[in-house]
């Protein structure tokens, strides 16, 4: 009888080795889909705003010297993104025990994307603000100048945010998901191999 418990034992821990893993490369994919989903929007932004501020500036001169402050700013975004998204990840794994109670999970991932969400706000204030400055030494008008600051600040940033946060918002539900179907595997696991726990 001991050695069938040592057996039960055995099989356990292996199931949750099993069920982590699977957790671990649930959030990897989760996490890959969503860089790309990233990218793929941040890949359209130069061409959209260039076109924007050009129409705001009416004229064409000095297109290529916005387009290089519009690429740079894409680029500063598009990194403190990435780094919002590996420190996600990180937070992720390491709340890996609270999956079993979903509702607290939810409340977990829930606080991280107002983490993200703030983050990301304060970042690209800085951000626009730099960008809208590198800008603005080449439109000489000061009703351009609030044509752009307004479509910068109150258009642009706002909802280049939203859109990412939308992203993550979708990737977390489709986390949840995924993390109940592996719950509900690992509980059948176990029922299987080891009996009720």
């Amino acid at each position: 009888m001991e050695k069938e418990e040592d057996v039960k034992k055995q099989l356990e821990v292996k199931n949750k080795e099993i069920y982590l893993n699977k957790l671990n490369l649930d959030i990897d994919n989760n996490m890959e889909v969503l860089i790309l989903a990233i990218d793929n929007l941040l890949n359209s932004i130069p061409d959209t705003v260039n076109l924007k501020i050009l129409e705001i500036n009416e004229s064409f001169t000095n297109k290529e010297e916005i387009t290089k402050q519009i690429q740079i700013f894409v680029n500063s975004y598009q990194e403190k993104l990435m780094n919002l998204i590996n420190s996600k990840s990180k937070y992720l794994k390491s709340n890996l025990d609270l999956i079993a109670n979903i509702d607290v999970f939810k409340i977990k991932l829930n606080e991280n994307l107002n983490s993200f969400k703030e983050e990301l706000s304060e970042y690209s204030k800085e951000l626009i603000e730099l960008l809208e400055n590198s800008i603005k030494k080449y439109i000489k008008e000061e009703f351009k100048n609030k044509r752009l600051n307004s479509y910068l600040n109150e258009i642009f940033i706002t909802n280049l945010n939203e859109k990412v946060l939308d992203i993550v918002k979708t990737r977390d539900t489709i986390l949840i998901n995924t993390f109940k179907e592996t719950y509900s595997k690992y509980l059948e696991l176990n029922k299987n191999t080891v009996g009720e726990i």
